[in-house]
């Protein structure tokens, strides 16, 4: 019984992330992404290269989808290596980065 609870244990962790970041459809959502990791419409707006209005009527159009999913996976990566301390997960994001040119990975 214990193997079970913690073989499904990363599944509910990762489908925690996963709601979180996803609209009642299943589609990535760039507001509820911004939200999770506290960033505003305009910082989820810079990364997907859009104007943040864009962002803020179409946040879960099919054109955001690869790079909202590829996002959502680092947050779920950082999320489990930070011991999923939410906290902790936005502050990597915030992080100046030596391999990102001293650059935070939000930029």
């Amino acid at each position: 019984m214990a193997n079970s609870r913690t073989a499904t244990a990363p599944a509910f962790r990762e489908a925690r992330i996963l709601r979180e970041a996803t609209d009642e459809k299943g589609r990535y959502d760039a507001t509820r992404i911004a939200r999770l990791l506290d960033w505003t419409v305009s910082d989820i707006a810079r990364y997907l290269d859009r104007d943040a209005s864009t962002i803020s009527r179409f946040g879960a159009s099919a054109v955001h989808q690869e790079k909202l999913a590829a996002l959502a996976s680092l947050i779920q990566e950082v999320f489990e290596i930070m011991r999923e301390d939410l906290r902790a997960t936005r502050a990597w994001f915030r992080t100046p980065i030596r391999a990102l040119d001293g650059n935070p990975p939000s930029t």
